[in-house]
């Protein structure tokens, strides 16, 4: 995987493969979170590949050989790896999971306390259940974790672990790992916010799609000013105005001027909750021929006190 195109010029300088094995100094570590967060890749990069990013460079950055970025799972009983990178081998993987049944005291710690440092986590009572498997299983001499919280609420935890020859967490790690969590906690939060407007945009496709294929005429109107703001294809055809002219109309002028006062008033009867939703009247198409017509309405609140009414417009 090629991540250095993301990279500011400071990162790529610490993705040289001759980076040396001890953890970096406090003014390396402010530097490259610095640079880190000076990055453009959260909205230009997938959530995998920002994942990636940030595993990779807080490895190389920091010096640890093994960094991870779990996510809680399954009613928080649950830590699923989402990503790790693996420094001498250069490796990104995922998978794995811890359960909060087999680890109680780290799952309690993670949701009581702040970043876990535990220089030796086969004796750190908050790390030390996991020595009899995780910890043996994959070398693991030192250990910080670093929880994740989105909203206030815990989601996941950021892992820095040192294997083989280890050397004490000093505070400046401390708050090296808290600036990645948070790193990831606005990846996670622009990707939300993503599939958000995603999900937004798909369901206003599918309205708009039910919206042009009814069989009835239809004209969506702002309830304060009376104008029409969208048109279906039939109510085209019903008007025998292209939806780019019925669009900006003010909904009176719609109707034949006989009855234009008595519309208006209807229509702000429908708004207000005085009248019913159902209207016997004439509508003027673009020729000028006058067509009896029966309207159903639906009046919708939306943000702001806003209100919007539906027109479905049926020939008698």
């Amino acid at each position: 995987m090629q991540i250095g195109h993301w990279l500011p010029n400071f990162m790529e300088n610490l993705l040289n493969p001759g980076l040396a094995s001890t953890l970096l100094s406090p003014y390396d570590l402010q530097e490259g979170v610095a640079s880190l967060s000076r990055g453009v890749f959260f909205k230009e990069a997938s959530l995998d590949m920002t994942l990636s990013i940030l595993t990779e460079s807080a490895a190389r950055m920091s010096g640890v050989e093994r960094v991870s970025i779990w996510a809680l799972n399954n009613g928080q009983q649950e830590l699923r790896c989402l990503e790790l990178y693996e420094r001498s081998s250069a490796r990104h993987s995922s998978g794995g999971a811890l359960l909060a049944s087999q680890y109680p005291a780290y799952f309690q710690a993670l949701h009581n306390e702040g970043c876990i440092a535990a220089d030796d986590p086969a004796q750190h009572p908050m790390t030390l259940e996991l020595n009899a498997d995780y910890l043996q299983r994959h070398r693991v001499s030192a250990m910080l974790a670093t929880p994740i919280h989105i909203r206030g609420e815990l989601q996941g935890v950021l892992c820095l672990e040192q294997v083989g020859p280890r050397q004490p967490w000093a505070a400046v790690h401390r708050l090296f790992a808290q600036a990645v969590a948070n790193l990831v906690t606005l990846a996670l939060v622009e990707y939300e916010a993503e599939q958000a407007r995603t999900q937004a945009r798909t369901a206003n496709e599918r309205l708009q799609a039910v919206f042009d294929a009814s069989r009835d005429a239809m004209l969506l109107v702002d309830g304060e000013s009376g104008i029409v703001l969208d048109a279906n294809r039939q109510a085209e055809s019903l008007f025998a105005y292209p939806r780019r002219l019925l669009i900006g109309k003010h909904q009176r002028a719609l109707h034949p001027v006989a009855v234009a006062d008595e519309c208006a008033l209807r229509f702000r009867q429908l708004v207000t909750g005085q009248s019913q939703s159902r209207i016997f009247t004439d509508i003027q198409r673009a020729d000028g021929s006058v067509k009896a017509v029966e309207i159903a309405t639906e009046v919708a609140d939306v943000s702001g006190g806003r209100k919007l009414v539906l027109g479905i417009f049926r020939p008698i």
